[in-house]
């Protein structure tokens, strides 16, 4: 077996925080089916299940934290403030995630015309040597057999 494992791919912090909500929806989802709130007596407190919600998150913090170094986010090492900014976002509920945004423009350079020029120099570069293996692939078989 393979010592060394590739990194799990997220394109961006926005993927973490889909991973995190999406646990953390799926474990409230099982604690009501195991710990439903009806089964208290009307007006009475239950101190068992805040118990079992507050464990269930610990847990759900430490698996993702474990899992951070397993974790590559746009083609960077995770690091605990990611899942930290993830966790403050998905607890507040607020669904606009625009201090995502302000990451994503972060690690973008602005737009250089020169580079945009050469690159494009280089795809039709590109689209001429495919064009030239082609044209080989057409004519070199007849070639072959009249030599």
């Amino acid at each position: 077996m393979d010592p060394h494992h590739r990194k799990i791919d997220l394109q961006s912090p926005a993927d973490l925080t889909y991973l995190q909500t999406n646990i953390q929806l799926s474990a409230q989802q099982k604690l009501e089916l195991a710990i439903p709130a009806s089964a208290n007596p009307a007006g009475a407190s239950d101190a068992f299940r805040p118990q079992v919600q507050r464990l269930v998150q610990d847990y759900i913090a430490q698996t993702l934290s474990l899992a951070l170094p397993s974790l590559a986010v746009n083609g960077l090492d995770a690091d605990g403030s990611m899942l930290l900014a993830a966790g403050a976002r998905s607890s507040s509920g607020d669904g606009n995630n625009n201090n995502n945004n302000v990451e994503d423009e972060s690690n973008y350079e602005p737009y250089d015309p020169r580079l945009g020029e050469k690159l494009r120099t280089l795809y039709r570069q590109l689209e001429w040597e495919h064009t030239r293996v082609a044209e080989l692939r057409r004519e070199a078989p007849g070639a072959a057999a009249r030599a």
